[in-house]
């Protein structure tokens, strides 16, 4: 049975520096058994396109193809977690329609390994991957070590999406609570009289509300504001 070092776990769980955190990762992922470790963060903007980072310890040339080629999009693993929150082992079945996407990741040590994803109320997604170069996978270790996994990949994306976020979006504005309420049940196809009759406002009260909503978020009219709330996970 594996046993995080305690200095580990400590540090982790207090460090706040993005490329620091990522480093204590792949120390914990090593007393896993896994030599590499793989982080990608995408992150939703409204009306904006999802912006990709990537963090990872694999070889140089593999990141730099990685990058280049746009490999994601070519990774049975990367797709299947992206609609899923469940870990996907990477097995030869897997990649039986991307032959060459597991040969060149093979030759670079990245051959036995599992992905694990995660996606927030903000539509924000982060897919971890571990991997070594040797030493087949069994059952009792991947489920013996996939919640570890797990763990590592909520708390990364709690503290490496908050950061990114936060340098994408410096003023997130605040919603206040009726502008809320009235984002709510317009949300769900409620008229401004129908909202003003059940948050007991006045019409002209819940359009006000709406005005600064949309001026909030930018949107270009209601409708735009209420699919950025959708998105940033208000409603």
């Amino acid at each position: 049975m594996f046993h995080w070092k305690p200095e580990y776990l400590h540090a982790f769980i207090n460090e706040r520096r993005p490329q620091r955190l990522f480093d204590i990762a792949v120390h914990l992922t090593q007393d896993l058994g896994m030599e590499f470790l793989g982080l990608n963060i995408r992150i939703q903007i409204a009306t904006q396109t999802p912006r990709l980072f990537l963090y990872s310890n694999y070889p140089h040339e593999w990141i730099e193809r990685y990058q280049r080629d746009e490999l994601y999009k070519q990774d049975p693993a990367a797709s299947l977690s992206h609609n899923s929150t469940m870990p996907v082992l990477w097995t030869d079945d897997l990649y039986r329609e991307a032959p060459h996407f597991r040969e060149a990741a093979c030759q670079n040590g990245l051959r036995h390994g599992w992905t694990q994803s995660l996606h927030d109320l903000q539509h924000n997604e982060s897919q971890i991957s571990v991997a070594r170069p040797t030493g087949t996978i069994g059952t009792t270790e991947f489920y013996g070590k996939a919640g570890s996994v797990q763990w590592l990949c909520h708390t990364l994306h709690a503290v490496l999406g908050e950061h990114h976020l936060s340098a994408l979006c410096p003023s997130q504005p605040k919603m206040s609570k009726r502008e809320l309420e009235v984002l709510k049940w317009s949300a769900a196809g409620k008229t401004a009289a129908e909202c003003a009759c059940i948050l007991a406002l006045s019409q002209s009260t819940v359009n006000f509300h709406m005005r600064s909503v949309i001026t909030k978020t930018n949107a270009a009219n209601k409708a735009g504001a209420i699919a950025i709330a959708a998105m940033r996970g208000w409603i």
